[in-house]
């Protein structure tokens, strides 16, 4: 196994090359929060289609396309559309998220992870690449996770910056 010499410490141990820091990507966005709900509720909260309108703040409708959940306008339209690329059931879901509300927005990838602590399940999301000009994407998962929270939580649909 190859080892680089760890700098910065006062022992100077050897680390194998893949443990170096400089190769786990780093997130650009990470929210955390904690949600009192069953594992099974936010899972099915996060994978099922029909429970999108209950708490996405930006899409009345979501229709599953194979490995894919993908969010409509209004008008029909797609609006994004999410491809789950790895799924550990119950506990992680990797994606794919690619835009479509404006032309030639580049496709980017999130992360679902799921840990239940008792009567709760700490939700966190991590979300890597996010492109130039994609400022807004921390606002819309906040107001999404704000959503899903208040939704699980109360049983009463929450659509965060819902306008009308």
């Amino acid at each position: 196994m190859q080892a680089v010499r760890s700098h910065g410490t006062a022992t100077g141990y050897l680390r194998p090359i893949h443990c170096r820091p400089e190769m786990t990507p780093k997130p650009d966005y990470v929210l955390r929060t904690f949600i009192r709900c069953s594992q099974d509720a936010l899972w099915e909260a996060l994978t099922a289609p029909e429970d999108a309108a209950s708490y996405h703040p930006y899409t009345p409708e979501a229709v599953r396309d194979g490995d894919a959940l993908v969010y409509k306008l209004p008008d029909g339209s797609d609006m994004l559309v999410c491809r789950e690329t790895s799924v550990t059931p119950k506990t992680r879901i990797e994606v794919e998220f690619a835009p479509k509300w404006a032309p030639n927005i580049p496709v980017s990838r999130f992360v679902w992870s799921i840990a239940p602590e008792g009567a709760f399940c700490a939700l966190t999301l991590e979300h890597y690449d996010i492109p130039e000009g994609g400022e807004g994407y921390a606002d819309g998962w906040e107001r999404l996770v704000a959503g899903l929270k208040t939704w699980l939580e109360t049983g009463t649909p929450a659509r965060v910056g819902e306008t009308a």
